[in-house]
């Protein structure tokens, strides 16, 4: 029932975008010969989360769990229609308990490590009405647990940066942008996306289905500022570990020079961005508050 209720929501959104103009980034591809590389960097912070039964719970009694992301990604346009993509994920996590007495000592642990090796494809199957693209990538496990902390007796899985396991992710693509007339002298435009799919997972946790819904608007030619509801859906009986997430994000894009690395345009650009997000639901996940910052080039 809820894959259907989420196919439904994209086909509304397909339905929605017939118009004329350009698509947004996640469906974009990158012009021939040129590359589009992105310096992504993420810190999270968490005292919940959310069990087995998606129920919203204290971490440990009183703890406290923290993270961060650093990914590095390339995409190469191999031809107008066709982008190549590698990036590398590198994670960092922190526990820390406060309610343990004090006989016992202190629970600081920490785990680092290259978390995943992703590599892929991106392929534009439509450019008007509205642009539509398939995308693969493979997930690769280059192997981590680093393990550092103050207590060697504490339960070395935490902070879990990971599960160990390899995937092959599919997704279809859809986006486009639309310009309002809000008066005779000023248009703003204003873009809407989705993406959905499935992904196939080693080990332990169950495949999963991913979804993107994001919008935005430029109010002015160099800012956009937009939102997203980005997250996988566990698919039960593929796996012992049910594990989802649904994160709510907004931020802005600050264009330095050249094209928006959101719509793909102008063969040379530097783009700013910054998000703030929250995990609104999950299974056997952390909810964490999230910052985000991303630097973008393209030439």
């Amino acid at each position: 029932m809820k894959r259907l209720l989420m196919l439904t929501v994209v086909a509304a959104f397909a339905v929605s975008f017939l118009w004329t103009e350009y698509a947004f980034a996640g469906a974009w591809t990158v012009p021939k010969h040129r590359t589009w590389g992105e310096f992504y960097q993420k810190w999270n912070y968490g005292k919940y989360k959310f069990n087995a039964k998606g129920e919203r719970k204290r971490l440990g009694g009183d703890a406290r769990s923290w993270e961060y992301v650093m990914e590095p990604k390339i995409e190469h346009g191999v031809t107008d229609w066709l982008t190549g993509m590698f990036s590398l994920e590198y994670k960092e996590g922190h526990y820390k308990e406060y309610d343990r007495p004090a006989a016992w000592g202190s629970y600081v642990r920490k785990h680092h490590g290259l978390t995943n090796v992703k590599l892929g494809g991106r392929v534009r199957l439509m450019k008007t009405p509205l642009v539509v693209s398939t995308q693969t990538r493979v997930f690769l496990y280059p192997g981590y647990g680093i393990n550092h902390g103050d207590d060697g007796g504490a339960d070395q899985n935490k902070p879990g940066i990971g599960y160990g396991d390899d995937a092959v992710e599919q997704r279809i693509l859809i986006g486009k942008v639309k310009t309002f007339a809000l008066s005779p002298t000023y248009n703003l435009p204003a873009y809407f996306g989705a993406e959905t799919g499935y992904r196939w997972r080693t080990g332990p946790v169950c495949n999963d289905i991913p979804y993107l819904f994001e919008c935005g608007v430029w109010p002015v030619k160099w800012l956009l500022l937009k939102s997203e509801i980005d997250g996988y859906h566990t698919h039960p009986g593929t796996g012992s570990i049910k594990e989802s997430y649904g994160i709510w994000r907004i931020g802005g894009v600050w264009e330095v020079f050249g094209g928006d690395s959101t719509l793909r345009q102008g063969n040379k650009m530097f783009n700013i961005e910054f998000q703030y997000g929250r995990t609104l639901w999950g299974k056997n996940t952390t909810a964490y508050d999230e910052f985000i910052l991303k630097v973008a080039t393209q030439f």
